[in-house]
């Protein structure tokens, strides 16, 4: 439940193995590829001379260049999506272990790619002669051969559709028209004419039946004889190419039935060419050898020096970034309880690489305040068995509204409320809406509580980031930390009579810890013996920035009354809808107001109480310790999805 240590990994191979280390790089899902001409800037790649064998890698840095974009790629993307269709795969799944990137899966495409093609050209000319035939069958009743209409000398033939507005206002100008048109059928999308008109008007003619929307039929001079013969024709045709399919589709059948692990394999080696293509835009190269670098986690170095070690002539290193002055990406590292949660965090900002990592106490902290917002073990149920539903299509979501529901759930047993009747069983700890001071009182001893270990959390995480004047002057720090609990002591006394430190101390150390954030910069330079300049306006902002100090230590203290008046509201609005019922007066009525009050509360509800949970993590608590100021790990991994 840490911030994974990282490495910058950097690998020299020489280039007859590229293709197949790329591959097993990306197989693994553990390293994040970054540029390695920036490495090699950074003398990253250093060699020992002593050793004879790295003497030519040192030579061949002076031969640095980029790879250039594979020529073949998209020939060989297009083949392996050719095999793809032809095969009628969908899914590939493939074992990537399988995958030998020396062998020429190429030649299953060569033994394929004719039936493929003579396929492709068989359906194509079935959909040809669909459409064919479908122009030809509305002129079926023309008694005469079609092929010799388009040979007249001084007139103009043309078939064509028009729809049913069109049509009568043909009807109402026929008269003006030089043309003869005959109404030969009538189809969903309109009427079908025969036009025939001299060519000596054809523009004008062109000109009228584009007013009309007509839409011109294509069938002249492409077959000879009627329609009605063409049409007989065109069966015979279809059954000859129906035959050739069907031959085509039985040996692929077969083909596939002994060959599938082969096939597949086949097409993700050469889908994959991609994917090698995307990380050689951030490798270089030399006469001999190729570069690789990219992030990995410390605790997966040894796995991938082993997987690497088979590759002759392979050198590999790690180096610690923090030394090279490069900020690392975030690697969160959390069991699968707080998993989800990470989502919530990544919203806010990815944790940075030096402070640690909010996951397990947002996941207690947001579980405490939503069960305790929310508490009601029905409605919690729906929200866990919803979840379990939504784990199988999104996990981390799904994961998300299981924990909630469950939270939901026990805290409902606290409260004795099922789908808000409160009395089908007993409270195991309180009923909020019976007892609404006690509630509000503990809603704000949680806040304090939580604001507390926020405070000691943040102390610690400036301490390691070596921040000591916002650790131990800055609002968020020591200092801050003094001024809320002397505000806390003070509330206490006059509230409920208990007074820890006596009051004149409280304002005593609240007025030292203001003034030591007003001269924090004087302070530190006296400490360090470093002259550190001010801004302009530094003490008159800074005076501003204590105000700003009181406000938020009461409002964030404040804020957390919301969690006992949700905790009341939950309960007060199913009696409204409870009432609602029992003022109809009948059974169905309490049933139906029952259900209908359970969908709203859960539905709306249980989203507004998700975002304040949110508001008083990110707001209250995570303004304390967390910046989130760092960029996430995200692998390099193996794609095959279309682009």
């Amino acid at each position: 439940m840490a911030v994974e240590k990282m490495r910058i990994m950097n690998v020299v191979a020489p280039l007859e193995v590229m293709e197949s280390v790329v591959v097993d790089i990306l197989k693994t899902g553990a390293v994040s590829i970054i540029n390695s001409q920036n490495q090699i800037d950074n003398n990253a790649f250093t060699f020992n001379l002593e050793n004879e064998n790295n003497l030519e890698r040192a030579i061949e840095l002076n031969h640095i260049a980029p790879f250039e974009r594979d020529s073949m790629l998209n020939v060989t993307i297009e083949k392996a999506k050719e095999m793809e269709e032809f095969f009628g795969i969908k899914d590939l799944k493939v074992d990537y272990d399988r995958i030998d990137m020396g062998v020429d899966y190429e030649a299953f495409y060569d033994e394929i790619k004719y039936k493929s093609k003579r396929l492709k050209e068989i359906r194509e000319d079935l959909k040809v002669i669909d459409g064919i035939e479908e122009n030809y069958d509305y002129f079926k009743n023309v008694n005469i051969d079609l092929s010799k209409l388009s040979d007249l000398k001084y007139f103009k033939v043309r078939f064509g559709i028009l729809d049913k507005e069109a049509r009568f206002r043909l009807k109402k100008n026929y008269g003006n028209i030089l043309a003869m048109i005959f109404h030969t059928a009538t189809i969903d999308e309109g009427e079908v004419y025969l036009a025939i008109f001299p060519k000596e008007v054809e523009k004008e003619i062109d000109r009228i039946l584009k007013s009309l929307n007509w839409e011109d039929v294509e069938i002249l001079g492409r077959y000879k004889g009627t329609a009605k013969e063409i049409l007989e024709n065109f069966e015979s045709e279809k059954e000859a190419l129906r035959k050739e399919e069907k031959e085509i589709l039985e040996y692929r059948d077969s083909f596939l039935k002994s060959n599938r692990e082969k096939v597949e394999t086949a097409i993700t080696s050469m889908l994959i060419s991609e994917n090698i293509e995307d990380v050689k835009r951030f490798m270089a190269k030399s006469n001999k050898y190729f570069y690789l670098s990219g992030w990995v986690s410390l605790r997966d170095k040894e796995s991938i020096e082993k997987i690497l070690s088979k590759y002759d002539g392979l050198l590999i290193s790690f180096k610690d970034p923090i030394e090279q002055g490069i900020k690392p990406p975030t690697k969160l590292r959390n069991s699968n309880f707080f998993k989800p949660f990470e989502l919530l965090v990544n919203m806010y900002g990815v944790p940075s690489y030096t402070e640690k990592d909010p996951t397990p106490l947002f996941a207690i902290t947001y579980m405490l305040l939503y069960g305790a917002m929310f508490g009601d073990f029905g409605q919690g149920a729906v929200f866990f068995l919803g979840g379990i539903f939504l784990s199988k299509k999104n996990k981390g979501f799904g994961g998300l509204l299981k924990r909630l529901g469950l939270s939901s759930a026990i805290f409902g047993l606290l409260y004795g409320s099922v789908f808000g009747m409160e009395d089908l069983i007993k409270p195991i700890l309180i009923r909020p809406f019976e007892n609404i001071n006690t509630t509000l009182g503990a809603a704000i001893g949680v806040g304090i509580v939580f604001l507390i270990i926020s405070y000691a959390l943040g102390f610690i995480n400036k301490i390691t980031n070596k921040e000591y004047e916002e650790a131990f002057l800055g609002k968020e720090g020591l200092a801050g930390f003094l001024v809320f609990l002397s505000f806390v002591n003070l509330a206490a006394s006059k509230v409920l009579n208990v007074n820890i430190v006596p009051t004149k101390l409280c304002i005593a150390i609240i007025g030292v810890s203001l003034l030591a954030m007003i001269l924090s910069k004087v302070i530190m330079s006296a400490i360090t013996k470093k002259k550190i300049e001010t801004e302009d306006g530094y003490y008159i902002g800074a005076v501003f920035g204590l105000l700003e100090t009181i406000l938020s230590v009461v409002s964030n203290i404040i804020s957390f009354i919301r969690v006992g008046a949700f905790a009341i509201n939950h309960v007060g609005l199913f009696i409204a809808f409870k009432t609602i019922g029992q003022m109809i007066g009948t059974t169905s009525a309490n049933v139906i107001s029952l259900i209908v009050g359970n969908i709203i509360i859960i539905g709306l509800e249980g989203l507004i109480v998700f975002i304040q949970s949110l508001r008083l993590e990110y707001y209250e608590m995570f303004s304390k310790y967390y910046t989130g100021d760092g960029y996430e790990f995200v692998p390099t991994t193996i794609r095959l999805e279309d682009k």
